[in-house]
C-alpha cells in the first residue's frame, strides 16, 4: 500500500530562526517545504530541506495576494505564518486561501486577539486568576498620566498592540520603554499611540523571566515544554541567545494552563512570566505564535512543527511527549547581537542590572556551558550556520546604511 501523500508546507518569515527549524522538522517528516521572506535568499532558504524560495515584496495585502497565487502555483498545502504580521496578513483574506484548498496555519482573528491585543490579554489573565502587573489601559492622555501616578515611578510603557494593523497598513512600533516622571511619560505615550490605541502603562515587576511554551487545540494544552534562559539577546529583556531545557514548573505551568483555556487559544504560544522565587508569577504577554528557540524543544524531543501539522490535518497527537532536560543551545548570531546591545549602553530609565562591555567578551568569546550545541549547524544540513552570518552582515550594513 503506497502511503499518502504529505502536503507542501509554505514556512513563512524565512529570516527568522523558528522558520529554519520548521523548515528542518518538517523536511525531515517528509513534507515537501518551500519559503517566502523578504530577503533574496533568507535564512530557512539555505537548508537542504527547501525546495524554493520565494521573495515578498511588501508586507501588504497586495504582496500576500501575489504570493498566494505563486503558493498555488506550487501545490502548496499549508501556509505556516510565524510572526504576528504574517498572522494578520493571512488571516486579512483568510477565505482566499482556503478557497485555493490551502490551510491557514494560524488560528483566527477572535483568537489571536487574546494574544496580540495586550490590553485583551490582561483581562483574560484577571479573569483566568493568573496574577499581571498594576495595569492601565487608559483612552485619554489624561488617563495615561493618572496611570503613571498610580502605577508608581519608573513604570513601563507598553504599546497595545506589537504589530496593528489599519486594515492598510501596519503602524510603526517604537516598543516598550520606562518612564520615570510625568514628562518622561507624556513624551512617550505620545511617539506610542496607534490610532485610537494608546499604550498599556504597566507598574515594573522584578524578577527574573521566565516562560513556558505550549501547543493547543482550541484551548487544551497538548505538548509542554520549558526552557531556562541563561542569556538573552536583550539584556533589559527579550528571547534568549543561550538557553538550556529545564523542568516544567507547576507554579508556571498552572496559571499557564488556566490562562491558554480562558483564551481557548489554537495553536503554539508562549507564555512569559516575571518569577522573583517568593510571589505567584507574573503575566508578562503571550506570544501566540512559534518561538525563536523552538529549535531547542525540538532537540530535546518536543517537536512542535509536527504536531501542529497533525492537529491541522485533523489528526490526534496522542500523550504529551518527554522530553530531555540536559540540552542547551547557543544562538551565536544571538550572542553578537547581545554584545552590540551591551556597548550601545543601558536603556533610558531602564532599573534593573546591565551587564559591562568586559563582560559581554566574556559571554561572546569565552567557554560555555558543557555540551552547548549551535543553533544553526546541524552536520546533516550544514549550509544554514553560513546564511546565518551573511544574513546577519547584511542586516547590519543594511541598519547602518539607514540611520
Amino acid at each position: 500500500m503506497i502511503a499518502a501523500r504529505r502536503p507542501r508546507v509554505l514556512v513563512l518569515d524565512a529570516q527568522s530562526t523558528e522558520a529554519l527549524a520548521c523548515t528542518r522538522s518538517l523536511g525531515r517528516a517528509g513534507h515537501p517545504v518551500v519559503v517566502a521572506g523578504r530577503t533574496r535568499r533568507p535564512l530557512a532558504a539555505w537548508s537542504r530541506h527547501c525546495e524554493a524560495s520565494y521573495r515578498l515584496s511588501a508586507e501588504t495585502l497586495a504582496a500576500f495576494a501575489a504570493l498566494r497565487t505563486w503558493a498555488r502555483d506550487h501545490d502548496v498545502g499549508v501556509v505556516l505564518p510565524l510572526s504576528e504580521r504574517s498572522c494578520v496578513l493571512c488571516n486579512a483574506e483568510r477565505d482566499q486561501w482556503e478557497a485555493e484548498g490551502i490551510v491557514v496555519g494560524c488560528a483566527r482573528d477572535d483568537v489571536l486577539a487574546g494574544a496580540f491585543d495586550k490590553a485583551q490579554t490582561v483581562l483574560r489573565a484577571r479573569l483566568a486568576g493568573v496574577r499581571t502587573p498594576p495595569t492601565h489601559a487608559p483612552t485619554t492622555l489624561a488617563e495615561c498620566l493618572d496611570a503613571g501616578a498610580q502605577v508608581e515611578y519608573p513604570c513601563v510603557v507598553k504599546p497595545r498592540f506589537s504589530n496593528a494593523w489599519n486594515g492598510t497598513a501596519f503602524l510603526a512600533d517604537h516598543g516598550p520603554c520606562y518612564a520615570s516622571d510625568a514628562r518622561e511619560l507624556e513624551a512617550a505615550v505620545r511617539a506610542r499611540r496607534q490610532g485610537e490605541a494608546w499604550p498599556l502603562i504597566q507598574g515594573f515587576v522584578e524578577g527574573q523571566g521566565k516562560g513556558v511554551f505550549a501547543l493547543c487545540d482550541r484551548g487544551r494544552v497538548v505538548a509542554w515544554f520549558a526552557h531556562e534562559r541563561l542569556r538573552d539577546v536583550r539584556p533589559s529583556g527579550s528571547g534568549s541567545s543561550l538557553r538550556r531545557a529545564a523542568p516544567l514548573d507547576p507554579r508556571l505551568r498552572a496559571p499557564a494552563e488556566r490562562l491558554l483555556c480562558e483564551m481557548r487559544w489554537h495553536g503554539p504560544a508562549m507564555v512569559e512570566f516575571r518569577d522573583d522565587g517568593s510571589e505567584e508569577p507574573c503575566l508578562m504577554e503571550v506570544n501566540g505564535r512559534f518561538w525563536g528557540s523552538l529549535q531547542l524543544a525540538i532537540d530535546a524531543g518536543v517537536d512542535f512543527p509536527r504536531l501542529w501539522l497533525a492537529i491541522l490535518a485533523g489528526e490526534g497527537v496522542g500523550a504529551a511527549p518527554r522530553y530531555r532536560e540536559d540540552v542547551v543551545l547557543r544562538w551565536l548570531w544571538g550572542d553578537v547581537k547581545r554584545f552590540l546591545y551591551i556597548v550601545a549602553g543601558r536603556p533610558a530609565g531602564y532599573p534593573g542590572r546591565y551587564p559591562t562591555i568586559a563582560q559581554g567578551l566574556r559571554e561572546l568569546l569565552g567557554a560555555q556551558p558543557p555540551g552547548t550545541r549551535l543553533e544553526a549547524w546541524d552536520p546533516r544540513d550544514p549550509w544554514p550556520a553560513l546564511g546565518e552570518w551573511v544574513q546577519g552582515l547584511r542586516d547590519l550594513v543594511a541598519r547602518a546604511g539607514g540611520r
